[in-house]
Order: C-alpha cells, then sequence, then structure tokens
C-alpha cells in the first residue's frame, strides 16, 4: 500500500511538472501575439460569436465562406467579457491551454481504463507526449477550430470507454452531446460522428448491453443534430448574409458532390489514392513515426475483434475502441481528400490538418503498440522502407498535376525544413524524408529502451523535448512572425478610436485582396467596418468629411485617396485616410 502511494504521488508529480511545463510555452508565446495568424478561418469564428454579443461584422465576414458556429459558443463569452481585440483573442488562447490541461487528466483516465496495469509514473510520461503533439503547441496558440477539435476527440474517445465499460444514461447524453458539438464546430469532422455510431451498433449486436441505451443514445444524437442544423440555417442567414452564394458553398456539403462525380472515373480514383498516401506520409512523419505504430496496432486488434466476434467470445473494450479509431481515421483521411481534390498546390497532396486533430490519441496508441511489440527493429525497418517509397509517388503526382506553391501552416506538422521563399519541391521531401527518419528511430528507441526497466521510464522525456522544440519552431515561424505584422496594424485601429466620434462611418475599400480587415474588425469590436467595392468609389467622395477609409496597403487607389483626405496613417498592411475635425 505504501509502496502505490509513493507511486501515485510520485506519478502526481510528474503531471504537476508537465503542467508548468505548458504554461510555460503558453507563458512564452501569449505577449508576442495579439490576434489572427490564419485569416479568414479564424474570423468566421469569432464572427459567429459577434453576432451573439450584437456586433455587427457580417459585412466583413461575407467576403470569406462559411465557418461553422460550434466554436462561438466558447469565443461568445471571452468577445462579452473583453471589449478589445487583443485581450479576447489571448483569453481564447488561454482557454485553449487550459483544455490542453484538461485532456493530460482525460488520457490519463484512458490509460487507467484500457491498460490499467500500466506504471502510473509512465501514463503521466505517455499522457504528456500525447498532448505536445508539435501541431497542437502550434493550434493552442490561435483560434484555428483544430485545438477545440483535439480536445474534443480526446473526450469522445474517453465518454466512449467509459459507456463500453459502463452504460449509463448521463455517459449516453454527453457522448451524444460531445459527437454533435464536435460536428458543429466543424463539418468535416462528421467521420467521427458516423464512425462512433457504427462502432456502437456493432458493439450492441455483439454484447446486448442493457435494453434500450443504445436507442437513447441515437434519440439524443439526433436531437442534438437537429438543432445544430438549425443553428447552423440562421447562422448563414445572420453572419453570412452578404457573401457569395458560390463562397458560401466552398466550406458546405453542396460544392463536393461535383468532386465525387469527378473522383468515380480511373483518372479520379488515381489522384484520390495520391492525395490518401500524401496524408499518410504527413501524419507517419509529423508523429515522428507513432502514427504508423498505432495503425498496425489498431488493424491487429480489430483482426482480434472479428475474430471474437465470429467466435461468439467477448472481445475488450480497447478491440472496439480500435474500431472506433480506424474508422475514425479512415473517415477523416477519405473527407479530408474529398475536400481538397482537384486542388494545385503541393500542400493539399499532404495537407494535414483536416485529419491531425486526431493525432493525439494515435500517438498513445503508437506508444502502448512500441511497448508491446516483440519486433521492434522489424517494425521500424518496415515503416522506414514504406515512408522513403511514399516519396517519388508524392513527387509524381506534384509533377503530374503541376502543382506548385506550398503553405508550410497547412503542413505544420513537416514544415520544419520547409523555405518558402525559395522552394525547392524534391529537396523539401527529400530533407524532410530523412529528418523524419531520424526522429522516429530516435522516438522508437526511446520508447523501447524505457520498457527496458522500471528506472529507464524517464527517457522518453526525451521525446517531449524534441516535441516542445519542434512545436515553438512552427510557432516562431508562422504565429510569432504574422503577429508582429498585426502589432504594427493595430495602429490604425488606435487611430480610429481616439479620432473617430460616434456619427463617422469606417469603411474597407475592398479591391479584392486578402482579408487581413478581418483583423482590424476584431480590434474595433463593436463599431462596424462597412465594405464598399472600388466601382463604388463616387460613393466614397460624397461622405469624405465623416468617413474613416482603410484601404490595402497595394491600393491602386492611393492617389486618389491622397487628393481626398488631409489625413493618412500608414501601418503594415493598410493605409488609414481621415479628414478628422478642422480646427478654428
Amino acid at each position: 500500500m505504501r509502496k502505490f502511494t509513493k507511486t501515485r504521488t510520485k506519478a502526481d508529480k510528474h503531471l504537476l511538472f508537465i503542467i508548468f511545463i505548458l504554461l510555460g510555452i503558453y507563458q512564452y508565446g501569449i505577449g508576442k501575439i495579439c490576434g489572427f495568424t490564419m485569416v479568414p478561418d479564424e474570423f468566421g469564428y469569432w464572427a459567429s460569436a459577434a453576432e451573439n454579443v450584437g456586433y455587427d461584422w457580417s459585412e466583413v465576414a461575407s467576403l470569406g465562406s462559411y465557418y461553422s458556429f460550434g466554436y462561438s459558443f466558447v469565443l461568445t463569452p471571452i468577445l462579452w467579457a473583453f471589449r478589445d481585440g487583443v485581450s479576447a483573442y489571448r483569453a481564447a488562447v488561454t482557454v485553449n491551454m487550459l483544455l490542453m490541461c484538461v485532456s493530460l487528466f482525460l488520457f490519463t483516465g484512458i490509460i487507467r481504463r484500457l491498460f490499467p496495469l500500466t506504471d502510473r509514473v509512465k501514463q503521466a510520461l505517455i499522457s504528456g507526449i500525447a498532448v505536445f503533439y508539435p501541431v497542437w503547441i502550434f493550434n493552442m496558440q490561435m483560434t484555428m477550430a483544430e485545438a477545440m477539435l483535439m480536445f474534443l476527440f480526446v473526450l469522445i474517445t474517453y465518454l466512449l470507454i467509459c459507456f463500453m465499460q459502463k452504460a449509463k444514461i448521463v455517459t449516453a447524453v454527453f457522448l451524444a452531446a460531445a459527437l454533435a458539438y464536435i460536428y458543429s464546430v466543424h463539418m468535416r469532422t462528421a467521420g467521427i460522428l458516423i464512425a462512433c455510431v457504427i462502432t456502437l451498433i456493432i458493439w450492441y449486436a455483439a454484447e446486448s448491453p442493457k435494453r434500450g441505451i443504445l436507442l437513447l443514445f441515437l434519440v439524443a444524437l439526433l436531437i442534438f443534430v437537429t438543432c445544430a442544423a438549425m443553428i447552423k440555417e440562421s447562422t448563414v442567414t445572420e453572419v453570412f448574409s452578404n457573401a457569395d452564394s458560390q463562397a458560401l458553398a466552398d466550406n458546405d456539403y453542396s460544392s463536393q458532390w461535383g468532386k465525387i462525380q469527378q473522383i468515380a472515373t480511373v483518372c479520379g480514383i488515381i489522384q484520390l489514392v495520391n492525395q490518401v498516401i500524401g496524408k499518410v506520409f504527413y501524419l507517419g512523419l509529423a508523429s515522428f513515426g507513432l502514427f504508423y505504430w498505432g495503425m498496425g496496432w489498431i488493424v491487429k486488434r480489430c483482426f482480434i475483434l472479428i475474430t471474437k466476434v465470429i467466435k461468439r467470445k467477448k472481445p475488450e473494450v480497447e478491440e472496439w475502441i480500435s474500431l472506433f479509431l480506424l474508422l475514425a481515421m479512415t473517415g477523416e483521411i477519405l473527407i479530408g481528400s474529398i475536400y481538397i481534390y482537384g486542388s494545385n498546390t503541393v500542400d493539399t497532396l499532404i495537407y494535414g490538418r483536416y485529419d491531425e486533430f486526431l493525432m493525439p490519441v494515435f500517438l498513445l496508441a503508437g506508444i502502448i503498440a512500441i511497448d508491446r511489440s516483440r519486433q521492434i527493429f522489424k517494425g521500424i525497418l518496415a515503416i522506414g522502407i514504406c515512408t522513403v517509397l511514399e516519396v517519388p509517388i508524392l513527387l509524381n503526382a506534384i509533377e503530374a498535376g503541376k502543382m506548385n506553391g506550398l503553405r508550410g501552416y497547412m503542413a505544420a506538422g513537416i514544415s520544419y525544413l520547409l523555405k518558402e521563399d525559395n522552394l525547392d519541391v524534391c529537396r523539401f521531401f527529400t530533407d524532410t524524408c530523412i529528418l523524419g527518419l531520424g526522429v522516429m528511430f530516435l522516438t522508437t528507441f526511446l520508447i523501447w529502451l524505457s520498457g527496458k526497466g522500471r528506472n529507464l521510464v524517464w527517457l522518453v522525456t526525451g521525446i517531449l523535448a524534441v516535441e516542445i522544440i519542434a512545436g515553438l519552431q512552427i510557432s516562431n515561424h508562422y504565429t510569432y512572425q504574422v503577429n508582429r505584422s498585426n502589432f504594427v496594424d493595430l495602429t490604425i485601429a488606435e487611430e480610429i478610436f481616439n479620432h473617430a466620434g460616434a456619427e463617422d462611418e469606417v469603411v474597407y475599400l475592398d479591391e479584392g485582396n486578402f482579408q487581413y480587415i478581418d483583423f482590424l474588425q476584431m480590434q474595433l469590436g463593436e463599431r462596424t467596418v462597412r465594405v464598399m467595392s472600388a466601382d463604388k468609389w463616387n460613393d466614397l467622395k460624397k461622405k469624405a468629411k465623416s468617413v474613416f477609409v482603410i484601404a490595402d496597403i497595394d491600393t491602386a487607389y492611393k492617389e486618389q485617396l491622397d487628393e481626398l483626405f488631409r489625413m493618412c496613417v500608414r501601418a503594415n498592411s493598410f493605409y488609414l485616410y481621415y479628414n478628422g475635425k478642422e480646427t478654428v
């Protein structure tokens, strides 16, 4: 008993240490952040929250496409409590950090329920590795939906385990609510919802738990999903009311049916297969090889599950969870591949963003697989060969599709060696593969060696160190760099606050450029930015005395604006023009 208590205390200290590291990462980055890294995506989620608190951001929101409303449930109270954009944004980042802390305990719960014999200290360290997935560190410092999706998938996995171990009404309702909510945060998570329903139906048929518990779950899920559909229609009407119909369709199911028809050809199937290979390549390298180990272990457990069901033996819960994870990952890879089918940039071939919210759970599965494997060297050799063989296939697909351009933030987990200003695609893939293989071998070796004795478990902290360095490198390359520009653009909002009266109008001169205006609308809060297309230039002249005009830094109307207005403020991305109050 004393030994158990001592081990538990030691494990708690490790968990506390991991939380302190997470707080340190948060503290290191929060002062460097003041707004969006990715527009218009981030703004789309805030726009729904703005509608909830009574702000009118619809004109700026309508410059982009539809973004789902679920994340706004978290952002709404933040936007209500913090009236300036910088404080609101940093508060949302703080929530992301707190969700990562909660996920740490959810992971320990998952391990304890599925693998109760695992040493408690090792449980804490494995959970830390799962939470410190480098791209999660990157996403934590933004208000993209991905950080929320990662947390929700961990929560759903935990609730599903609890439900299968002891089918309670409360658990069924919470699981249904979590599935509906993750779907409302982003519609591409439909694969998770479908995977969970299929798994539970098969589980119910095979094990016959409490009568009616599955029906209760399905009814609750139907109610929640119906409510989500109704809220979606309201969001489109109120928030994106001025958006172009095609722009709205881009992020909805309506634009995907045509792609499915294109895929239903020999050429289309080949392209889809290349897309899938690209996603697998990305997930394998971004996870330090743990995705491959995890998938291998999951597939093996699924075969065991099938065998037990056929022989009418009772499967273990971990085997049912393996089925869920296999269906979920397969569904999400297919959904992501279909959504970006036909795109002509290199990053869309290896696009990891749509699938990697599942990765923290797969990191856990990969570590368990290595810890239990008796064929470590054969396994890592097979993984290495497969990874190397994927490279020429992807390079051939890039050449055949005449793809160019690589947005590193869309494939953040393998962007460490990327040089966007001097892109050499072949060199990038080759160097990334070499670096990835080296980290794969190191990760596998450390996990394998840590299992050779109780006193060697500390070796996995080496993986934690690599993850933290990688996550901060991505953040420095994208998040902090973009925000250095954002800090300069804050001067535009400050100038408007200092000089614009209540009767003055703020207008953005839309010339079809990228939507950086999203950042300024966030900073201006309750003051609505009106969008005026460049062909309505004459209308702008009529109200020059009472209007503040925001124009892009490369505006074609600079000479005309200089003549029309007395005051001009230059920032990094914008000009601000106004006449101000005349003095006698």
